[in-house]
């Protein structure tokens, strides 16, 4: 009784103490294991909110699967940054007849936030920004996001612009499958081709600003306008455990709660999760009895190692095997696959890993008389009569 006690008690302070480092500033927010693209984190995930920046992203991706040729020269016009410093939009500062190629506009967007930048990728690629953002609406009808649509290449506030935290995750994974963009989004600094000025990577800005240890997470891509507040979607790699993860968080109050609430849930998943052993590799699963044989039983081993994705905390005792198969071996048995070990955790079925017989057992008569003892018996008994009748009617004669 008091050991059930104390684990109540244990499992009630892991609660809390979870829940405690999960407490973020951010309204809304989403983690991705992205080993096995499964959900580990959401906070009103669903919710339909403002995006920010965050909308650069599909600006980036749309771009990239349009330019044939990265260093491909383009030419700044007026229009390309009309009325964006007035709108509170924030620019890179191109000027008007200033050649770039379309892989400083790139870098321009993703890492500098450059509005600038996005709405000149827009007109060099559609001609104008109402068209290439047409192009962006098909992108996520194709992507089946549901709930996202846009207005602009920016991100600028508007009632018809707007995603959920999970569908700019699920664009982000998308988007990271590219070379070229994941290139870009794990870049820290970009010198411009013709040397004019050198874009950095915003998230980076803000943690040496502050002076926050950003050193797990691969790359991100921050936002920030009076509806979405802080936002960032980011990436980070736990090298120790090889797992990488995908954050997207939005409504952040202030700087820096969304790189500081980004740190906090990675630390936390770094600290208390990996890919626990549930089976080992060549760990004994199995053994199965045999008849006619000098061997009583064989004993199978694991395949493979079956892992899944836990808490350092998980009880092992939640693992169980079920074994569907041969259940005797005799010498009759072929060798091969004789049957599966299913791995369960927690009722949930993990892996099923295939049990093999790779040599076949020997026969004994021995063991074959010992199998059957009463049939031994009864036969013996009835030669045994048989003998001694044969021998009296011979001593008779």
């Amino acid at each position: 009784m008091q050991k059930k006690i104390g684990i109540i008690i244990l499992t009630f302070f892991l609660f809390i103490s979870s829940y405690k480092a999960l407490e973020i500033n951010s309204q809304y927010a989403v983690l991705y294991n992205l080993n096995d693209k499964t959900i580990l984190y959401e906070k009103n995930k669903d919710e339909v909110t403002s995006i920010a920046s965050l909308t650069k992203i599909m600006t980036t991706i749309v771009a990239i699967e349009k330019i044939e040729d990265f260093n491909q020269k383009v030419t700044i016009t007026p229009d390309m940054y009309a009325g964006l410093k007035e709108q509170g939009a924030a620019c890179i500062g191109l000027k008007e007849g200033q050649v770039v190629t379309f892989n400083d506009l790139l870098y321009g967007v993703l890492l500098a936030s450059g509005a600038d930048a996005a709405n000149a990728l827009a007109v060099a690629i559609s001609g104008n920004v109402e068209d290439f953002v047409e192009l962006m609406n098909q992108k996520a009808q194709d992507l089946k996001l549901t709930q996202t649509h846009f207005t602009g290449t920016v991100g600028l506030d508007n009632p018809k612009h707007y995603s959920t935290v999970n569908e700019v995750a699920q664009m982000l994974m998308y988007a990271l499958e590219n070379p070229k963009f994941q290139e870009i989004f794990t870049t820290d600094s970009y010198l411009f081709s013709d040397k004019s000025f050198t874009v950095k990577s915003s998230m980076r800005a803000t943690g040496n600003a502050y002076h926050l240890n950003t050193s797990n997470i691969l790359g991100g891509k921050t936002g920030f306008t009076n509806q979405a507040g802080r936002a960032l979607a980011s990436i980070a790699y736990d090298q120790a455990n090889d797992i990488k993860y995908l954050l997207v968080t939005t409504k952040a109050a202030e700087v820096p709660n969304h790189l500081t609430d980004a740190i906090n849930i990675y630390d936390y998943y770094f600290q208390n999760y990996k890919y626990q052993d549930l089976i080992k590799k060549n760990e004994p699963i199995l053994t199965l009895k045999t008849k006619y044989s000098k061997t009583k039983q064989v004993a199978f081993k694991a395949q493979e190692n079956v892992q899944k994705y836990l808490i350092n905390t998980y009880n092992q005792d939640d693992v169980k095997i079920k074994y569907n198969g041969l259940k005797i071996i005799t010498p009759q048995t072929k060798e091969g696959k004789i049957g599966t070990v299913q791995v369960f955790y927690q009722n949930e079925l993990i892996k099923e890993l295939p049990i093999i017989l790779n040599n076949k057992i020997k026969f004994s008569l021995l063991g074959f008389l010992i199998a059957y003892k009463y049939i031994t018996i009864a036969i013996s008994i009835i030669l045994i009569v048989l003998i001694v009748l044969i021998y009296l009617k011979r001593k008779k004669k």
